[in-house]
């Protein structure tokens, strides 16, 4: 069949289904989707600078800006009227033509199934440096340099250079009255902000006028906190895609920067198809930089579509909805998708496309293939809630005795119907279910618990539970808490914890088949006494927030879908005395390659392995660690990890300034050698709690130095400890209110 005939026949398809659904037409929304929340065009009526008789702020030292365009009129050519203040309102009465730039675009409708797009009146042609021999390209861009007026009293007005209503040069862009304009403005050399103002030129109108808001900047700051490009100056995606629109290439690589396309590419980085395929993702920025992509590795599942935009009829609350958040869903087109599918061939597909138009025939909810959001689902994540753990209570917890804890799984979105342990399809193999015993919770140790490493001591609870006859089940841990009475003869003492993890069956079709994929589930922690005088447990103090980790990484799931969603379960494991050694064992024994760094262990203590993971970027040495079984070796250096906020602002993971020096006095030393003897923590040799939590960052000999002149002690021992000869004097200078506060020279004051 030739590509005329199978076009004849898709438009005939197209046609019927459309009429079944009851209209829509031109492509700009799937059928069965509700539209967006009206668009928030309304400008700001921003209250009249204030001018003080003394003091006046300038824009270099203010501390912060408001900018605020309150008008444009278009003449020959455009003019726009704007007010500059500082924080506090007082007016900024010093601007140069150096210290703004301004943007000027219309908005192009959609058509033929496209989405619409910004096209920027503002263009230059770009000559390739790197490759030559391509083609100069047409990009957008801004002007600074129109005339400036400056009425003394932080309002100003500046005539632009470009006569919107007649470009030839670069290309012809004409000017059409009846579409929604948009003026945006970029500040620099002091603080950065990004105001625009949406209008009708035709009709002054300002509000129910068409726009573009796919993406909150809200959104992007979640994990980038803030984002800032090009010099720091640009902050504000209303001003991004003036600029990164569809006419927009970079000649060097000929690769779109269009924002829809550019972002979403970025994002996917590393698991490109063209990318796995041995490919790479590039573009030349300023001054024909290389800026490489193909190493970007997103903190979480790349169909969370609505992590990035959403509306009404794909978000929720938890969203930051925009009012055309839905195109993602709603709008399909061969650039978005093409974005991330990659090895897509639209020439090919569905006997070729020339356009966006037919794509919504298969892509929504009345479709062949149903809608995006449909083929974007993670069923795996959605069938997380049915599944929880209760603890129902903890007995026998005193040294020498084996807790007996009580306990039932069920299903919070069926009316917490009880699951089945021992004979439930959601417990059949592959499944994992199993109870950890962790001591003690003020700095766990698990000093005795009958292994040679310190993780939790675990107990399988598929094959050693049993059922109390009323949808419960009762376990029996199978080690002790430790009395001291065996060797490294340490009796536990405070408190400790039960921790179930695992992952479990569950049936995740959608369609009345069935479909049983491992489920991972989320952490139970319940906390016990084990000799509290009182006999009332104590929790582990909470460091960070799982809240704020799943900013980045929307559920947090590690070691084979086990562990998943709660910090304080991942601590149980990773603490102090816990090093990666007895893996790093199993390769070296079965002749595998082991870790570059020559390290017998690397130490897998919560604080310290965080903390470098994150800093991979900032460090001079990569972290290495084996994984489990010795299977693998996770080389945690630039290219595997690029922190996307600001790695100095430690409230990003932190909650009630646990980052604060003096730390926590129950803050222990990190293991980085277990000894002789891995089981008893007598012979360790280790890091001082402050100089561990700083040098998984700051990991030079320089700083190591300076750690060491104040007290900090990377070979310390159990002796040098309890004698106080091992004792940081950090806080002196880096405490609150020192000379060198922690929260200062990180930039958080």
């Amino acid at each position: 069949m030739s590509k005329n005939m199978i076009r004849k026949c898709l438009t005939g398809i197209f046609i019927a289904t459309l009429v079944a659904c009851g209209g829509g037409g031109g492509g700009s929304s799937a059928p069965d989707v509700a539209p967006g929340p009206p668009a928030p065009n309304d400008p700001v009526t921003p209250a009249d600078p204030v001018i003080p008789v003394t003091g006046l702020p300038d824009y270099e030292t203010a501390e912060s800006l408001i900018a605020t365009i309150t008008g444009v009129t278009i003449g020959s050519p455009a003019v726009v009227d704007f007010q500059v203040t500082d924080g506090f309102g007082n007016a900024i009465r010093d601007l140069t033509t150096g210290n703004v730039r301004f943007h000027i675009a219309k908005l192009i409708p959609a058509e033929n199934g496209s989405s619409s797009a910004w096209q920027s009146y503002i263009n230059r042609e770009k000559v390739p440096a790197v490759n030559p021999e391509h083609d100069p390209a047409i990009q957008a861009t801004s002007e600074r340099g129109g005339e400036l007026t400056n009425n003394g009293d932080g309002t100003y007005s500046y005539t632009f250079i470009t006569d919107i209503t007649a470009v030839t040069s670069p290309m012809v862009v004409e000017y059409e009255p009846e579409l929604t304009h948009r003026v945006g403005m970029q500040f620099g050399g002091g603080p950065a902000v990004n105001p625009t103002y949406d209008f009708v030129p035709a009709t002054g109108a300002t509000s129910n006028i068409e726009t573009r808001e796919v993406v909150d900047i809200t959104s992007c700051n979640n994990c980038h906190d803030q984002l800032a490009l090009h010099g720091g100056g640009r902050i504000e995606a209303k001003l991004c895609v003036m600029c990164h629109n569809p006419g927009t290439t970079e000649p060097n690589s000929l690769n779109t920067v269009d924002f829809k396309v550019m972002i979403h590419k970025i994002h996917r980085g590393a698991n490109l198809p063209s990318v796995e395929a041995g490919g790479e993702y590039v573009i030349y920025g300023y001054r024909d930089s290389e800026h490489d992509y193909s190493h970007v590795e997103f903190p979480q599942d790349i169909r969370n579509c609505t992590n990035c935009h959403a509306g009404t009829g794909t978000g929720t609350e938890d969203n930051n909805l925009t009012s055309q958040g839905d195109n993602w869903n709603e709008v399909p087109t061969q650039a978005a998708c093409g974005s991330c599918h990659d090895d897509l061939d639209f020439d090919l597909h569905m006997g070729g496309l020339e356009d966006d138009e037919f794509c919504v025939l298969c892509h929504s909810a009345s479709g062949f293939k149903g809608s995006v959001a449909e083929s974007h689902r993670n069923l795996i994540q959605e069938a997380m809630p049915t599944f929880k753990v209760n603890i129902l209570s903890v007995t026998n917890t005193g040294p020498g005795e084996f807790p007996v804890v009580n306990y039932s799984v069920t299903n919070p979105l069926n009316g917490d119907s009880f699951y089945d342990v021992i004979n439930g399809p959601e417990f059949d193999s592959p499944a994992r279910f199993v109870m950890g015993v962790a001591w003690d919770t003020s700095e766990y140790n698990n000093i005795g618990n009958g292994s040679n490493n310190a993780s939790y001591a675990d107990t399988n609870a598929i094959a050693n539970s049993t059922a109390n006859g009323d949808g419960t089940f009762q376990l029996i841990s199978e080690e002790a808490i430790p009395d001291g009475s065996a060797a490294p003869f340490v009796a536990a003492a405070g408190s400790g914890s039960i921790i179930f993890e695992g992952h479990l069956n569950q049936n995740v079709a959608t369609d009345g088949t069935e479909d049983y994929q491992t489920v991972p589930l989320t952490f139970a922690i319940k906390s016990f006494s084990i000799d509290e005088a009182d006999g009332t447990a104590k929790s582990r103090r909470q460091i960070v927030s799982i809240d704020k980790c799943n900013a980045c990484h929307f559920i947090k799931i590690n070691h084979g879908n086990n562990r998943a969603n709660d910090t304080q379960g991942c601590v149980g494991c990773h603490n102090p005395k816990n090093t990666d050694r007895r893996v790093r064992e199993i390769r070296e024994n079965n002749g595998s390659t082991l870790p570059s760094d020559g390290k017998r262990e690397e130490a897998i203590d919560f604080k310290r392995l965080i903390h470098a993971v994150h800093a991979s970027a900032f460090r001079e040495n990569p972290l290495e660690v084996v994984g489990f079984g010795g299977f693998s070796i996770h080389v945690f250096d630039t290219e595997q990890v690029q922190f996307p906020g600001h790695l100095n602002n430690c409230e990003n993971c932190h909650v009630n300034d646990s980052y604060m020096l003096p730390l926590d006095a129950a803050v222990a030393a990190t293991t980085i050698d277990t000894g002789a003897d891995r089981a008893d923590p007598a012979d360790d040799i280790m890091i001082t709690p402050t100089a561990s939590v700083c040098s998984s960052c700051h990991d030079g000999d320089l700083a190591a130095s300076h750690m060491e002149q104040n007290g900090g002690d990377f070979s310390a021992t159990a002796a040098s400890i309890s004698s106080g000869a091992s004792t940081e004097t950090c806080e002196i200078c880096h405490g609150e209110g020192r000379v060198a506060d922690l929260e200062e020279v990180h930039g958080l004051d």
